[in-house]
């Protein structure tokens, strides 16, 4: 078993309060734990109301099997919602 652990950061230029952040990443995170059942939480930028830092983790079998939840991550954080996505990582522990 492995540990996958991924960073999205994401550009949300619209939101002018933390307010208006925390409605989009709390839609954001609750679907990602929703439709892939991982451990999200929003890791960096908290002080900032247009920058998003989002990290997910869980157990997969495989890096094969951590790849595809990681591209499948990426893909709903980019449909999910109107905030550009400009970074991401993955990593394997």
């Amino acid at each position: 078993m492995l540990i996958l652990y991924v960073a999205l950061s994401l550009r949300a230029p619209w939101c002018e309060s933390l307010k208006d952040k925390r409605s989009v990443v709390k839609s954001l995170t609750e679907g990602m734990r929703r439709h892939f059942n991982v451990s999200v939480a929003e890791s960096a930028h908290q002080d900032n109301h247009t920058l998003i830092g989002i990290s997910a983790a869980t157990l997969v079998a495989n890096t094969a099997q951590g790849d595809s939840l990681a591209e499948q991550l990426y893909r709903y954080a980019q449909s999910a919602t109107d905030a550009d996505l400009y970074g991401w990582t993955k990593e394997y522990r």
